[in-house]
């Protein structure tokens, strides 16, 4: 009852300040038409731009370009096309999807006034898969065996195996080979003073604020809007305060907050699809091993309370970590329905009876396991409370506690987490292959914890990431969620939509794009200033 209690009074708390934002900002916030610098702040500053540290690698950012990049030509709710950018045209796979080739852009330069070429592209994805240099995405590109330089606008990947999703793989953003390799990607002079081809370039850092001013030389063309000036506003309030009074043109706000501008003059609320879900990890404990008591948990969620409550509506349920968004790949079938009967019915027929203070116990073991969530994180707190709140009515304890990802990670072998994940969302073996596999000794600590599934599973998974045909795939991924719902190792509750709060203007911005777990000021309707036009 006291948890419910603090719950509304924050709630009130929060809404009220919300409210009165609303009033007392200036009343039709007044834009220039077309606006030459656009401001915009983050809740957390980029604290590296160094290619391999995962800036930037999902293709969007106005420093850097990869060779392909993410075009939102089927819409912005479905995963989007990914078309030529340093790449001259299609990459070109040989007979088996063993080795591709990848003929380059002439005529293009960075911002350092250095040509690129071939030798850059090496370079970058050499560091990129190269943990002892301290990737961070190292895992992502651990399938290339080698990168080789055919020519100066021509290289050739050659991969461990055949892959035939490995244009997912190009996005990565392309750094000088003088720069990219100095030092460590943590202490790398990219890191501070980012140098790419991008449509700008950083003029400014100091503090929590970055500059960008509009590349005269890029390769698509100058563009329109200047320059870009990002700052940081760790509150949620305060950077709605911001966007409302006019100090700002826009900011990524929860979606909480920006229910209290629909509709307000002069200003836009833009609701971004996203492959960026929120799950609950589950840890290694007794009351998990049996695969029936995961599918009882998942089968006793109510996903759609979950959007409607802690996302206010901006989502989408998921049971699996492929949802409707990849098409053909996904299997509308591998879903866990809703019924808390038959969850309780499943708990009894696998030895979990109740005890006499309502938690389940067997053997002497309690279903009882921490739930942990970042506590700065307002969104993740409430999916927890809401998620801890449904398992006690079936008799299971998840009691929540607020914590830093510092303490968090280590302790995922044993507790249970509120996480998030979809960085890199272009391909479904992206989103699903760590996730659903059994751990290795690349595992990152965030995949499947409680080390979960079955050798049957795994050889799905590495079955579908080698298949090349398109249709083969699709049906080899539907197998998979067939099997992961048989024997799940998480809870996914739902993919969350981005929402931004935007200075009315009269710019031709282009359409929304589907996003993933990584976003903030460079997306929304600021994903491709590079494009806006009067």
């Amino acid at each position: 009852m006291a948890g419910k209690k603090s719950r509304a009074m924050g709630g009130a708390i929060i809404a009220s300040a919300v409210l009165a934002i609303a009033a007392c900002g200036a009343p039709g916030v007044t834009a220039d038409a077309y606006p030459q610098q656009v401001k915009l702040a983050e809740r957390v500053a980029v604290d590296n731009f160094h290619p391999a540290s995962g800036y930037g690698q999902a293709g969007v950012s106005p420093i850097y370009d990869g060779l392909l990049r993410p075009d939102p030509a089927g819409g912005p709710d479905v995963i989007p096309d990914l078309v030529p950018a340093l790449a001259a045209g299609e990459p070109e796979p040989d007979a088996d999807a063993g080795e591709w080739t990848v003929r380059l852009r002439e005529g293009v330069t960075f911002h350092d006034g250095s040509a690129f070429d071939a030798a850059d592209v090496k370079a970058t994805y050499d560091v990129a898969r190269d943990a002892a240099a301290g990737s961070k995405v190292a895992h992502d590109y651990d399938l290339i065996d080698d990168v080789a330089v055919v020519d100066e606008h021509t290289v050739t990947f050659t991969l461990a195996y055949p892959y035939g999703a490995f244009r997912s793989r190009l996005t990565l953003p392309i750094a000088p080979s003088e720069l990219v390799g100095e030092g460590s990607v943590a202490d790398g002079p990219l890191g501070e003073k980012p140098v790419g081809t991008g449509p700008y370039r950083v003029t400014e850092r100091g503090g929590d604020m970055v500059r960008y001013a509009a590349n005269p030389d890029y390769w698509g063309g100058k563009p329109e809007v200047g320059e870009i000036v990002v700052t940081v506003a760790a509150d949620d309030a305060a950077r709605a305060h911001r966007v409302a009074s006019g100090e700002l043109d826009g900011a990524p706000v929860p979606a909480s907050v920006a229910t209290s501008f629909e509709g307000r003059e002069g200003i836009e609320v833009h609701s971004a699809a996203t492959a960026d879900w929120r799950g609950i990890s589950l840890p290694k404990h007794p009351f998990l091993e049996d695969p029936a008591v995961r599918r009882a948990l998942n089968v006793a969620v109510d996903r759609e309370a979950m959007v409607a409550g802690p996302l206010n509506g901006h989502g989408r349920a998921m049971s699996t970590a492929i949802p409707e968004m990849y098409g053909d790949a996904h299997d509308p079938g591998a879903v866990f329905r809703h019924d808390v009967a038959a969850a309780e019915r499943m708990l009894d027929d696998a030895g979990w009876r109740r005890g006499p203070d309502g938690v389940r116990t067997k053997d002497g073991v309690r279903a009882e396991i921490p739930l942990y969530y970042v506590g700065e994180d307002t969104q993740r707190r409430d999916l927890g409370i809401e998620f801890s709140a449904q398992m006690a009515r079936i008799g299971v304890s998840f009691p929540t506690r607020a914590s830093t990802w510092d303490d968090i990670t280590p302790r995922l072998g044993e507790a249970a987490a509120v996480l998030g994940g979809g960085s890199a969302p272009w391909d479904p073996d992206m989103m699903s292959h760590d996730l659903f596999h059994t751990r290795g000794a690349g595992t990152s600590e965030y995949d499947n914890p409680g080390d979960y599934g079955s050798a049957e599973l795994d050889a799905k998974l590495d079955e579908a990431r080698r298949a090349t045909d398109d249709a083969e795939r699709a049906r080899l991924y539907r197998e998979v969620q067939q099997l992961y719902v048989d024997d799940p190792s998480s809870i996914f509750l739902a993919t969350v939509d981005h929402v931004y709060l935007a200075k009315e203007n009269q710019w031709d911005k282009g359409p929304l794009i589907l996003e993933p777990h990584i976003h903030g000021a460079i997306w929304g309707p600021w994903w491709n200033l590079r494009d806006w036009r009067k």
